[in-house]
């Protein structure tokens, strides 16, 4: 009986300390994505500038109207987002990129515009 119960505490313990690593590592993950995301609202990108290493995927999220993500030098492009709709792009490259809503913004900036500063991975 008393091995019995010492299995039963010492499996307890491990599926508690599973648990445990599990959802850490679910809210690691979920803050690193959180990072990595820009909201596309009231005719402007939030942020305007996100600084990410490269390798990383940036998530641009429309929550009303409607919006493209055009990079200055045609390097990447969404399609027409409306409410609810995201456009996703990875930055192999370290390096600087502008890029406007071609409805509400311009090259260079103006407007709706924002940009990725995408740093060397150490």
């Amino acid at each position: 009986m008393k091995k019995t119960m010492n299995f039963f505490l010492l499996g307890s313990l491990l599926a508690f300390v599973l648990v445990a690593v599990t959802e850490r590592s679910a809210q690691i993950e979920v803050s690193a994505q959180a990072g990595n995301q820009v909201t596309l609202s009231n005719f402007k990108f939030e942020p305007k500038t996100l600084t990410v290493p490269e390798g990383t995927t940036v998530t641009w999220t429309n929550k009303e109207g409607t919006h493209t993500v055009k990079s200055d030098a045609d390097a990447f492009g969404s399609k027409t987002l409306k409410a609810g709709e995201s456009f996703t792009y990875e930055f192999a490259k370290a390096g600087k990129y502008p890029y406007y809503c071609g409805f509400h913004g311009s090259k260079g900036g103006g407007d709706m515009a924002g940009v990725i500063i995408v740093t060397k991975k150490k």
